[in-house]
């Protein structure tokens, strides 16, 4: 069965992630400082929501502003995205300069009780800008899929680092695994199920439209899109734009939350669901196997 999409929940909310962190539903917000509850004087940051009560997504716009903020951090970076282990929660962000800058850097936010957060720079680029970014683990490494600007392809390009630690990452070669040589490759989720690698990325699809695709690979360098494509694409009402999906799986249901708008400014942040398993949704995406 498709994304049911739940609607729309707040204006001006683009990168947004709901996590599950001691068995509670959260969400994590790139904050931007257009955003109206922006508590920090206009400038970017992030933070964690719980999510209603902790026990379901939220049923609208309303209830998710009534949701309760747990903490903020992060001030001047962007781009979040986060990863779980055990009872500590690493966050990964872009860093901004003072005139607005995306720069080349992936920082490391981490905490294990959402408060006291230490923080250490993850993943220097070269020549490039790093946008969004996800994180897996595929069994023996955590790899991470990362938005550049790198080379000569077309913006945007998704590169992979790997880590033994969450902490310390390598730049793999391009030459070993790269997706977007070939086209607009955008806002990476990916995720490994049974012996491959499952990338959530947004196509540039047409003369100016956006649609969120998926893909897999069993060594991040041959891509397979699923036959389903598009997973998330413009409906009534959406302009044209559906990207920024991130998601995760909670009590047999997949929560999923995108953004919808112009791809020029006016942005919007929806949601979701997938009713089944994640691995559910990944069979029925390929279904061929």
């Amino acid at each position: 069965m498709p994304l049911q999409k739940l609607g729309h929940l707040r204006d001006d909310l683009v990168e947004t992630s709901p996590f599950v962190y001691r068995g509670e539903l959260l969400l994590l917000e790139s904050v931007r400082p257009t955003m109206e509850d922006n508590a920090r004087g206009g400038r970017h940051y992030l933070r964690i929501r719980r999510l209603a009560d902790g026990t379901r997504d939220v049923r609208d716009g309303d209830e998710l502003m009534e949701s309760e903020i747990l903490t903020e951090f992060a001030d001047d970076f962007t781009f979040a995205a986060p990863f779980v282990r055990d009872d500590e929660v690493f966050v990964y962000a872009s860093r901004r300069d003072a005139e607005e800058n995306v720069l080349d850097e992936i920082h490391l936010f981490r905490s294990d009780d959402l408060q006291t957060w230490q923080s250490q720079l993850a993943v220097k680029g070269e020549d490039e800008r790093l946008f969004n970014c996800s994180v897996c683990h595929d069994g023996e490494r955590y790899v991470m899929a990362l938005e550049s600007d790198f080379g000569p392809w077309p913006n945007f390009t998704i590169k992979f680092v790997v880590s033994d630690d969450l902490l310390e990452w390598e730049v793999l070669p391009i030459e070993e695994a790269v997706l977007g040589t070939d086209r607009y490759a955008a806002c990476p989720s990916i995720r490994f199920h049974d012996g491959r690698y499952y990338v959530w990325y947004l196509e540039h699809a047409g003369p100016w439209w956006f649609e969120t695709w998926l893909t897999r690979s069993e060594d991040l360098l041959h891509w397979e899109n699923s036959p389903q494509n598009p997973v998330l694409r413009p409906g009534m009402g959406e302009d044209i734009n559906n990207s920024d999906i991130d998601f995760c799986e909670f009590r047999g249901e997949v929560v999923v939350y995108y953004s919808w708008g112009s791809q020029k400014g006016d942005e919007h942040l929806a949601h979701a669901r997938y009713t089944g398993t994640l691995s559910e949704w990944i069979a029925e995406s390929y279904p061929r196997g």
